[in-house]
């Protein structure tokens, strides 16, 4: 058999094509693993790592605050999202289809003044991301950053200045998620929108549980301008600075204490290593010998319905995501295994297998990372402890077409918070929509208007509003009521429900559930 044939075979020819292609461009890895390269004008210091960190974990650098950096990047999961797995259509747009991908759940759709509105494919529900979350653990090791590459490491300002000349790809990659109406911004939002609404925030206002050095750096700071003082020397709150300060943090998180590093497999590990080398293609993509596992160039690894070239992802702490390949199409590694098995990669002799997982699930683990030990501590976000839709309670009545309509209340009801809105969703377009606010829940069995109701809407305030355009389930509407900055507010619990008048039932009213909010 002729040598090209046998590559042609077993796949290698488009591997070591896209690696050729590669080289045209930047240096596919940054440093000498376990050593971070930093890029000139961005050093590393204490205040700036710190500054960085509280940024990452800043639900108020989205749009709503309900999305940080973290949302989708917790060291415990990989530097992943234990949440992935959220169904995106793909490219050809349609749901249930081979071409699905699997994401992060991101932001329910907003318009440019923050109001709710329907989403062609996720509806008044969040949307998800066209791939899987990539970890950001060992990330400063790459000389170009997401699957696609589209982010080098020379930093540009908006007006495409550079910033940084080189080795500056966590920098470039950071300004992207806070305009992006997927992940963390309304449509249209801009980085003067994102530095404005920073400078007047409290923060990590909306976290808990911080660790000791980020709670010490904080301090009694009542704004972000005094962190950025300590960070750049002076008070100015930039686009540049945001980038630069979430990178810094980044290059710390540096996962070098696995038992393949530490010279401490087991002997069924060391096997599955030895499978990874001489019985499997893996080395090819993911060479052990730079303690990365990862090359860094874009390579295709034949996934099924999804052909396309990415960059190949570091292996260290594989075993804690919860998702696998660009598209998350994988749950679990024995499925990823069989993926290069029926490919021809992996020809695996008895044992191997298993083998082959223990190195993966627990060889390639860095017990810092999954138990949260510094440099991988972090806080507990807001959406943590009360997670999207869990605030809702009661059932509602449906409208025309047998739809309910949805209550939409996970933006978080801060004292000062001057955004806190309530929406609605799903209900038939063009009608009008009554908000009904009251301090208590109802008896099971209360009705309204005719109507069963989860809270005391006798005593409740009603505010009534028009209802967007559309047909069946297609309505929207959105109330903003800021909420004061008063110490005394604290612990106030208030409920809330809409009502929709719908001509097409009886009586006359559709409701969406209820949603309980506390003060804080």
């Amino acid at each position: 058999m002729e040598p090209r044939e046998i590559l042609a075979r077993s796949g290698l020819c488009v591997l070591l094509a896209g690696a050729a292609l590669a080289q045209a461009g930047p240096p596919p890895l940054a440093g000498s693993f376990p050593n971070v390269a930093v890029p000139p004008g961005n050093p590393i210091t204490p205040e700036k790592t710190l500054l960085g960190m509280a940024l990452f974990f800043e639900e108020q650098l989205s749009s709503d605050d309900t999305v940080a950096c973290a949302t989708c990047h917790l060291p415990e999961a990989g530097g992943g999202d234990p949440r992935s797995g959220l169904r995106h259509p793909g490219l050809d747009g349609l749901m249930r289809t081979p071409d699905d991908e699997f994401g992060s759940p991101g932001m329910v759709p907003q318009d440019a003044l923050g109001r709710f509105v329907e989403s062609p494919s996720f509806g008044v529900g969040l949307q998800a991301t066209g791939r899987n979350t990539p970890s950001m653990i060992n990330a400063a090791f790459f000389n170009t950053q997401f699957w696609d590459q589209r982010a080098g490491p020379v930093f540009r300002d908006l007006a495409g200045n550079v910033v940084l000349p080189d080795l500056a790809a966590l920098e470039s990659q950071a300004v992207e998620p806070p305009v992006s109406s997927v992940e963390m911004a309304h449509a249209q939002r801009t980085w003067d929108q994102i530095t404005a609404k920073l400078a007047g925030a409290r923060p990590l206002a909306l976290a808990s549980d911080l660790p000791p050095r980020l709670a010490t750096f904080l301090g009694t700071h009542a704004t972000y301008g005094p962190l950025f003082q300590l960070a750049f020397g002076t008070p100015a709150i930039t686009r540049e600075r945001i980038a630069m300060a979430l990178a810094t943090y980044q290059r710390t998180l540096v996962s070098d204490q696995t038992p393949f590093h530490l010279g401490t497999l087991t002997p069924n590990q060391l096997l599955g290593l030895d499978a990874f080398h001489n019985r499997a293609q893996c080395s090819t993509c993911h060479p052990s010998a730079n303690g990365l596992f990862s090359d860094g160039l874009p390579k295709t690894i034949f996934l099924p319905d999804h052909p396309r070239q990415v960059k190949t992802p570091s292996l260290l702490n594989v075993g804690l995501r919860p998702r696998f390949m660009s598209s998350g199409q994988f749950n679990r590694i024995n499925l990823v295994l069989q993926h290069y098995q029926q490919r021809g990669m992996f020809q695996p002799l008895t044992g191997d297998v298993g083998a082959m997982r223990d190195l993966l699930e627990n060889g390639l683990t860095d017990p810092r990372v999954a138990n949260r030990l510094e440099p991988f501590d972090r806080p507990t976000l807001r959406s943590e402890r009360t997670p999207p839709g869990s605030n809702l309670l009661g059932v509602g009545r449906a409208g025309t077409g047998g739809i309910v309509p949805t209550m939409l209340a996970d933006t978080p009801p801060f004292l000062g918070n001057p955004t806190f809105q309530l929406g609605l969703g799903d209900a038939l377009g063009g009608t009008q929509a009554g908000l009904l606010i009251a301090r208590r829940t109802a008896a099971p069995g209360t009705t309204f208007l005719g109507v069963p109701v989860a809270i005391e809407a006798s005593t409740a305030s009603a505010t009534i509003v028009p209802v967007s355009p559309g047909g069946p389930g297609e309505g929207t509407a959105t109330v903003r009521m800021p909420v004061p900055l008063d110490s005394t507010l604290i612990g106030v619990r208030f409920y809330a429900q809409w009502l929709v008048r719908d001509p097409s039932v009886r009586p006359r009213i559709a409701v969406t559930r209820a949603a309980e909010l506390e003060l804080f």
